[in-house]
């Protein structure tokens, strides 16, 4: 029992690591944008950060189940449950070391990617190239190639509505502008934390009740911003659009931490199951609450004490961000992860939000955005897929040679 402690401790570590880390690259998905413009502080804006993140795993992260290796390893051929376990450890130190680097070099970097590459080197090693679920890893390494082109395409198109509306400003214009997007974040944001699977009676409940929830705050809000807002029409523009960015990093930052807080926990409530039960778990696997705790607190760690080091890029070095552009790049970005979840696609957040902050400079021409920032950017994903997997490879070998 007492090896198996300590596999325990070493696990319940390295997903603390893989949480904070997680909190300190993807800080930048929630407040890049609102820093960039000039709307927020980095340092008021990283606490903010930290307490949605916080909120969203312990409200919301307890419900979420996750299928451990996402499909990609058939884990059922393995006989002894160490293996797995050392798996899971060497996939979450690998992730970690991984989002490190790119984090020291002040790149956004998407944790599913580099757990797919910890999981791929996993199952190479202990499982064999034909029990790879190939068409699924294939599907996850598409998805980084359209899911910023959608993002882009989202943000160009909300930019020319935006163009038209500010063109002829009116209160009236603004005060429906504000009813809109307001009901559309709290709708994205509520669905996508409601809806888990894709049987139509589900979709259909999470469908009815975001609907329901989202016009009724927004209505109700309405009231209140319509007798606090500038009489001066320059004022009201500007008004409205803060509060929209700033509702709008509120939603990010909540989801982030609602939906990531199972790429530590899960693989973590994986290795409690086995201590406690010696066997290897099914393919869902409920997240208990101390899992969560742990890698909750891991993730806003992460963003207060690290979180300023990739936010500069997200804010500043793909395209120059106003507060009104800022808004846009941010609900594009969320909408993209609607959409894309919605049709059972892999998602993440940090492709989706580069993708709709470049499509906001793309909109105001290519020498609006810096073509070096994004070439590093998109080399770093690729290259960090095979990076990991091979540590992870590496990793995973050595562990089992010293159980032997």
């Amino acid at each position: 029992m007492v090896i198996d402690y300590i596999f325990l401790i070493v696990g319940g570590f390295a997903a603390f690591l893989v949480a904070w880390v997680n909190g300190a690259n993807n800080a930048a998905n929630a407040i890049g944008s609102a820093v960039g413009s000039g709307m927020m502080s980095i340092r008021k804006a990283l606490w903010f950060t930290a307490l949605f993140d916080l909120l969203g795993a312990l409200f919301f992260g307890k419900f979420v189940s996750i299928t451990l290796l996402r499909g990609i390893v058939n884990i059922s051929i393995i006989d002894d449950p160490l293996i797995v376990v050392i798996g899971m450890i060497t996939a979450l130190f690998s992730t970690g070391l991984w989002l490190i680097i790119t984090t020291l070099l002040k790149i956004p970097m998407s944790i599913s990617q580099a757990i797919v590459g910890a999981i791929l080197g996993f199952g190479l090693v202990t499982v064999g190239f034909s029990q790879i679920n190939w068409s699924k890893v294939f599907e996850i390494i598409a998805s980084w190639i359209y899911l910023p082109f959608v993002s882009i395409v989202l943000s160009i198109i909300l930019y020319r509505i935006h163009s038209r509306i500010v063109s002829k400003p009116s209160y009236l214009r603004f005060i429906i502008v504000y009813i809109v997007f307001t009901t559309c974040i709290l709708f994205t944001t509520i669905f996508l934390l409601l809806v888990k699977t894709t049987r139509i009676t589900d979709v259909f409940y999470a469908f009815t009740l975001s609907i329901i929830i989202s016009i009724s705050i927004s209505l109700l809000s309405t009231v209140i911003i319509h007798r606090i807002l500038p009489k001066n029409i320059d004022y009201a523009r500007e008004f409205v659009f803060k509060t929209l960015l700033f509702f709008s990093c509120m939603a990010m930052a909540f989801s982030h931490g609602a939906n990531d807080v199972a790429n530590s926990a899960g693989p973590l409530a994986g290795i409690i199951y086995i201590y406690e039960q010696g066997r290897i778990p099914g393919d869902l696997v409920d997240i208990p609450f101390t899992a969560i705790l742990l890698s909750g607190i891991g993730i806003s760690l992460g963003i207060i004490m690290w979180g300023y080091r990739v936010v500069e890029t997200i804010g500043e070095k793909i395209t120059t961000l106003t507060i009104e552009t800022g808004f846009i790049a941010q609900f594009s970005g969320s909408l993209t992860i609607l959409i894309v979840t919605r049709l059972g696609l892999p998602v993440s957040t940090t492709v989706a939000i580069v993708g709709a902050i470049t499509g906001v400079g793309l909109a105001r021409g290519v020498r609006s955005i810096n073509t070096k920032t994004i070439f590093k950017i998109i080399t770093m994903w690729f290259i960090g897929f095979p990076a990991v997997a091979g540590l992870t490879a590496l990793l995973t070998f050595i562990g089992i040679e010293l159980i032997k």
